[in-house]
């Protein structure tokens, strides 16, 4: 894949159904991975919720050839998950920020795998952290996932073992 037919960029409402596509690429993965457990389909939270005008997520797109390949959706946190899940629906005031910003998952389609297309997502969020004033970002990772795990660790996040996943931070 040449350089120039892969765009990295924040998502639009035209990318909703190349993500929503996404969305149940993975799901099928995880239901053959973790063969027995019920996996949620998540087509309807990303719709109304995560990819919905106006919210507090951020989600930035991989294309290539203009078709969605890939993902990463974040956010801004306050640093308790009892409040993070519910950050989209809390007020607060336009001039008040959180410092962290949360990457809370990225997928690439399985024919784009091992191109550069996840790396390319999370610099291109470093970047929009960065520009937007976060002093933080940070990402768990489920331990099996290998692919992600590298990417992250490629970028110099520092790491801290939680059992059965890892916690990176990255200041900025």
């Amino acid at each position: 894949m040449s350089p120039d037919r892969l765009e990295v960029r924040e998502y639009r409402l035209e990318d909703l159904k190349g993500v929503l596509a996404l969305v149940a690429e993975l799901e099928a993965e995880m239901s053959e991975k973790f063969d027995g457990v019920s996996i949620k389909p998540g087509g309807s939270e990303y719709k109304n919720r995560y990819l919905k005008s106006g919210n507090k997520f951020k989600t930035f797109v991989a294309l290539v050839d203009g078709r969605v390949v890939g993902y990463l959706l974040g956010w801004p946190v306050l640093g308790a998950p009892e409040v993070d899940n519910m950050y989209d629906v809390l007020p607060a005031s336009k001039h008040w920020k959180p410092a962290e910003f949360y990457f809370h998952i990225t997928f690439v389609s399985k024919p784009f795998r091992n191109r550069g297309i996840s790396k390319k997502l999370h610099l291109t969020a470093l970047k929009y952290a960065f520009e937007q004033g976060y002093k933080e970002v940070y990402a768990c990772i489920a331990k099996w996932n290998e692919k992600e795990l590298a990417v992250i660790r490629s970028l110099g996040f520092q790491e801290k073992d939680l059992g059965y996943r890892m916690r990176f931070s990255l200041k900025l």
